[in-house]
């Protein structure tokens, strides 16, 4: 039979107990119960999910009605290249933006149609500038604007060989 070793002696303290654990690091931690837990932590992610998915829409609507004004724009210079006098070609420039954003849904709410610098003479030049006032009130917050406004400008060459009075 072999010789018994002596057992150590165990600390013995307010940090250690019996089994040689740590009572008050466990006091401490609390117990490792997480019921309940699940509530906070799914309001927290749809919190965040609405507020991602309200910027993705705001920023989808900023672009499209950018790019609705630009194809009101280019829509309107070619109408306007087309006519044969200047009074026409105000008037089907106008019409064609209206028509334009009309296809195009509803993000443009009040149009400002020029003629800025515009040559109605062979091989002249027709220049459109509309200014869209959009209308962003159902996606506001998160850092978006309530309403924006969008200008572009489009320039069309009249055809040289075209006769013009």
């Amino acid at each position: 039979m072999s010789p018994r070793r002596p057992r150590r002696p165990r600390p013995h303290g307010p940090l250690r107990d019996d089994r040689g654990t740590r009572t008050l690091v466990r006091r401490l931690r609390g117990p490792r119960d997480e019921y309940g837990y699940s509530a906070p932590e799914l309001l927290a992610w749809a919190v965040l999910m609405v507020a991602f998915i309200t910027l993705v829409v705001g920023a989808g609507r900023l672009v499209e009605a950018n790019s609705q004004v630009n194809d009101a724009a280019y829509a309107a210079a070619r109408a306007a290249s087309l006519e044969q006098n200047f009074d026409a070609a105000q008037i089907a420039g106008r019409r064609a933006a209206q028509e334009s954003l009309a296809d195009r849904g509803k993000a443009c709410t009040q149009m400002t149609v020029a003629f800025d610098g515009t040559d109605f003479t062979t091989s002249g030049q027709v220049k459109v500038e509309i200014t869209c006032h959009a209308d962003l009130s159902d996606v506001v917050g998160f850092g978006l604007p309530g309403s924006k406004e969008f200008t572009s400008t489009a320039v069309v060459p009249i055809e040289q060989y075209r006769d013009l009075p």
